[in-house]
């Protein structure tokens, strides 16, 4: 049995209409280890983007497709293929989709979200080398998404490790409430938090962030994680791979985002965030969760580096250089601004010059003035590659303008001070000879 992609609705099958997102689901009837009791339970529990039920203690993530198509993105769902054997519980096992052999390019960002398959090398290969290349993928476990402590941690873990995260079991317990007046957001200024005072998850799965992540990777714990977490270490199947309850600790992350080579990983603790409004636990239209989830999405899709869009020079004193750039920028400091002659690289004196960094409709406008007291000339301003983020942590290319500082105009005679002398040598230059006097 093949993986499904289910099929778009017909405006999102144009190419280049919209940034697609791949949900991928795990096999029919493999989760709802916890709670599902039934077949059709067990199905439920797998947050399927085509469940718009808002009863009560829906699990649903219809409204969550719904939000993300009304912000411009084109979303589909792959489900996991399920094994012909089941195992006499009434639960199915999953099997893997076979990425390496799938063009993961059109993809703006791929969610593991309900999936719990065992899967291979040249799959985690696959997924690896697309996120380099500057695709977003984003990993969501739950207890509910297998039919076993372990199944969906084991699953995204493959993945994970990758890039060094370790994601937890589910805690199963209560509805936790993360704030920023709490102090949880532990980088409160970062983009992906704008607009988002508070957060709201159920039965949650932190995920582990270490000191030093693997070479090429950048990894920032954002959100932290409170109260108690499951390790993800359980070997005894007699109680179903129940792994170790400790507490917390600032290691653990509800939110953490991960930048490999261009492009960008997102680890987030809960499904029950997003779920339709009703949702068991809490749901999308609960606290900032709406809004988390579009930030989170617009972060992972975004793989762009950061772009000078306009520039101007107006001359004077001080005379001023602008750059408006694509997006919001974030780091740069006076020292990542080079001032320099180009031809000799001497670097006008930072006596000379100020700066200043504003914002306008969500882009970054960079200002430098340029006291008059700086010779005229031919100048070039440089801000190196790797030195200011947008704000989805892409790194710039390196940026130059050249500009040039022109002499200042004579300042004029009054008519009074002309000597003969001066009125003779302005008649030479306009009839070329002297005149007779």
């Amino acid at each position: 049995m093949t993986a499904s992609l289910e099929p778009l609705e017909s405006r999102q099958l144009l190419a280049g209409i919209a940034p697609m997102i791949l949900l991928i689901r795990g096999a029919t009837r493999s989760g709802g280890f916890l709670e599902g009791t039934t077949a059709a339970s067990r199905d439920e529990q797998l947050a399927d983007i085509n469940n718009t039920s808002t009863a009560s203690g829906n699990a649903g993530w219809g409204t969550l497709a719904e939000t993300l198509r009304n912000a411009g993105f084109a979303v589909g769902q792959m489900t996991e293929p399920k094994e012909l054997v089941e195992d006499g519980t009434g639960f199915t096992a999953g099997r893997p989709i076979r990425f390496e052999n799938l063009d993961l390019s059109k993809y703006a960002a791929i969610v593991f979200g309900s999936n719990n398959a065992r899967y291979s090398k040249s799959s985690i290969d696959a997924i690896d080398d697309y996120v380099h290349n500057g695709g977003g993928a984003i990993f969501i476990s739950d207890g509910n998404f297998g039919s076993n402590w372990r199944d969906a941690a084991d699953s995204d873990q493959q993945f994970l490790a990758r890039w060094g995260l370790i994601v937890n079991q589910d805690a199963a317990a209560g509805t936790t409430t993360l704030s920023r007046s709490a102090g949880n957001f532990v980088m409160s200024a970062h983009p992906v938090l704008d607009g988002v005072d508070s957060i709201t998850g159920e039965g949650v799965s932190p995920l582990l962030v270490p000191d030093v992540p693997p070479a090429g990777v950048t990894l920032r714990r954002v959100i932290a994680a409170t109260g108690q977490t499951r390790d993800n270490d359980g070997v005894d199947p007699s109680n179903q791979y129940q792994g170790t309850l400790r507490n917390a600790t600032d290691h653990d992350a509800a939110l953490v985002l991960a930048s490999v080579g261009r492009g960008h990983v997102v680890g987030y603790f809960d499904r029950n965030t997003f779920f339709n409004a009703n949702g068991v636990g809490t749901d999308i239209t609960k606290a900032d969760n709406r809004q988390l989830a579009l930030n989170i999405f617009n972060y992972v899709t975004d793989a762009t580096s950061p772009t000078v869009a306009s520039s101007t020079f107006t001359r004077g004193a001080p005379s001023e250089l602008k750059l408006t750039f694509d997006d919001r920028i974030i780091g740069l400091s006076r020292h990542d601004i080079l001032l320099r002659d180009p031809f000799t690289a001497e670097p006008i004196p930072r006596k000379r010059w100020g700066w200043s960094l504003g914002e306008s409709s969500g882009r970054s406008v960079l200002s430098i003035r340029i006291k008059a007291a700086q010779p005229a000339g031919t100048y070039q301003l440089q801000i190196n590659a790797n030195h200011v983020t947008d704000d989805a942590d892409n790194p710039n290319a390196r940026i130059r303008r050249n500009f040039a500082i022109a002499p200042p105009s004579p300042a004029a005679v009054p008519a009074a001070e002309l000597t003969a002398a001066a009125v003779r040598r302005n008649a030479d230059d306009l009839f070329g000879q002297s005149p007779v006097l």
